[in-house]
């Protein structure tokens, strides 16, 4: 698709956009839509013509787009099985994640061979684009190369909070909340398990390297609802989901 900051009259929408336009909301011609371009940038435009397969619009004018939560919040997934992880991806952008780091811990079943990483991270970032158009967000979290959880540490910043989700761990969230201030971090990095968990070895790694271990209550939560659970109470904690 052109560049919304175009001076052309009419933009053509690329073939995905305007199949959603013709075939998913069935709209016409005179019919106005929200258009973003992943970079921060909304306009208000409206369908002036269909040629072909293709909608051509006009942007009337820029909007003002919704706000993305003040603290920055990256997802660190150990990959679990299945299609689990897209539906992570999709969830977790939708309420609010910054990016999200896909690892390769001591119980991750799945390993993706080395020539089908690229198309994977491909479809991985397409369903975090689709969930943030969907979701009306103007920042697309970018989906991380997979990396080694050992060989995860290098590639953090080092004013961040860093907490580990660990069903070994009887330290709730809300006692992390009390004895820290969150304003005080650029990044909060939530680390969970796949399926099986964290083995205790990479627990005390990740402990080494400045990481806070932290339970998630009583019931032992599935890998695909965990990030989840913590990615919400983070974001509510700080105000971004009608909190305090």
């Amino acid at each position: 698709m052109p560049s919304l900051d175009s001076t052309e009259e009419e933009i053509l929408l690329d073939s995905r956009n305007s199949r959603k336009i013709l075939k998913v909301l069935r709209l016409k011609p005179g019919e106005e839509i929200l258009l973003w371009d992943g970079e921060g940038k909304e306009f208000r435009a409206c369908i002036k013509r269909i040629h072909g397969t293709r909608v051509a619009v006009e942007l009337l004018e820029r909007t003002q787009p919704k706000p993305e939560p003040p603290l920055r919040v990256v997802l660190v997934q150990g990959i679990p099985k299945g299609e689990k992880f897209d539906l992570i991806i999709q969830k977790a952008t939708e309420l609010g994640v910054w990016a999200i780091h896909p690892v390769v811990t001591e119980r991750t079943v799945v390993r993706i061979p080395e020539e089908k990483k690229a198309s994977r991270q491909r479809r991985w970032q397409e369903i975090a684009t689709e969930a943030a158009r969907q979701s009306g967000r103007m920042h697309v979290p970018e989906i991380i190369g997979v990396t080694p959880f050992s060989l995860l540490w290098q590639q953090l910043g080092p004013e961040s909070l860093k907490l580990i989700f660990w069903e070994g761990e009887t330290q709730p969230l809300k006692q992390v909340f009390r004895r820290v201030n969150l304003s005080e971090f650029s990044v909060v990095y939530l680390f969970i398990g796949p399926e099986g968990g964290f083995e205790k070895k990479e627990i005390e790694e990740a402990v080494a390297h400045g990481a806070v271990p932290v339970s998630l209550g009583p019931r032992i939560l599935r890998t695909e609802t965990a990030g989840l659970v913590a990615l919400s109470l983070i974001l509510y904690e700080w105000g971004d989901l009608g909190g305090p």
